[in-house]
């Protein structure tokens, strides 16, 4: 696969009130911006009404985040669909590679939401990511052609990955992760090809000192150790791994921390919204949304 190569002034990691906010502002200076948006839908997508927010007694919280969005569409910004699976922040300019393209930018502004909660993970998942536990079966497959891997997840894009791994002669044990096993279709395309199903089973551990050596399969009263490789979730990355990888602190949440200015400890790395634990509002990560915006402004005057 073509690996794209983009550049842009300003780009912001997320497209809930908070990023959209940040692009509407920084478009609006006229620097080039690109939102990057990916699988973690943001909070207002789920349609509720929204009483809370000035100058609208009541609004549906989808139309609000698509008046969001149409705004700063109108005054330039780009919005690219895509997971950041790797980032490299502490440089200028600062790089950011999603499954099929490498951003260049020369400031970032974090806007990915609430950080996923440590209880949905994989016990061993948070510990061993880049030792074998990885989100993206495209990135990272080609280091484990030949080897047994277990997969999880059954979206579209999990089917699609798990082609992947089987092009690349992994054998693979998959967990659909949910009751059924996943599309009958699908699983019996992949049964067919060799695929170790196990439609009731779940991952309850991922076991390794310094790397992926085994998974504990939990299906009913039965438990057993599987020696994997590698482990390949298909699931958006928990955000606490991925930035603590780039250098930028988290707090005991895993919460990014920023100053009264939303600055990361990292210069030209900005965060703002739920991924810095504040508020939790829509008008809260609007407001940190554009003192983001305006600082990283600020950043690329200098």
């Amino acid at each position: 696969m073509t690996v794209r190569q983009l550049k842009t002034d300003i780009l912001i990691i997320g497209a809930g009130p908070a990023g959209l906010t940040a692009a509407l502002y920084a478009a609006r200076a006229g620097q080039k911006t690109l939102v990057l948006e990916g699988r973690g839908a943001s909070r207002l997508s789920i349609n509720y009404k929204l009483e809370n927010y000035p100058g609208f007694p009541s609004i549906d919280s989808g139309e609000l985040l698509g008046i969001f969005r149409k705004q700063a569409l109108s005054f330039g910004a780009g919005i690219e669909a895509g997971d950041s699976v790797a980032l490299s922040l502490e440089g200028d300019p600062k790089y950011v590679t999603t499954k099929d393209a490498l951003i260049e930018a020369r400031a970032v502004i974090l806007a990915t939401g609430k950080p996923v909660a440590k209880e949905r993970l994989i016990p061993g998942e948070d510990r061993l990511v880049g030792q074998g536990v990885s989100y993206c079966a495209t990135c990272d497959g080609p280091l484990f052609r030949g080897a047994r891997v277990a997969a999880f997840g059954h979206s579209e894009e999990a089917l699609n990955d798990l082609r992947a791994l089987l092009q690349l002669g992994c054998r693979v044990l998959w967990v659909p992760g949910r009751s059924g096993g996943g599309p009958d279709a699908a699983v019996g395309e992949f049964e067919a090809k060799g695929v170790d199903v196990r439609r009731s089973a779940r991952i309850t551990g991922i076991l390794g000192e310094n790397r992926v050596e085994k998974i504990t399969l939990e299906s009913g009263d039965v438990t057993e150790e599987v020696p994997v490789s590698a482990v390949f979730i298909f699931r958006e990355m928990p955000a606490g791994s991925l930035f603590g990888r780039a250098g930028i602190a988290l707090d005991h949440k895993q919460c990014i921390a920023v100053d009264r200015f939303q600055r990361t400890n990292l210069p030209g790395v900005f965060a703002a919204g739920d991924v810095t634990c504040g508020g939790l509002q829509v008008a809260a990560a609007v407001g940190e949304g554009c003192v983001a915006a305006m600082q990283a402004l600020l950043y690329l005057r200098k």
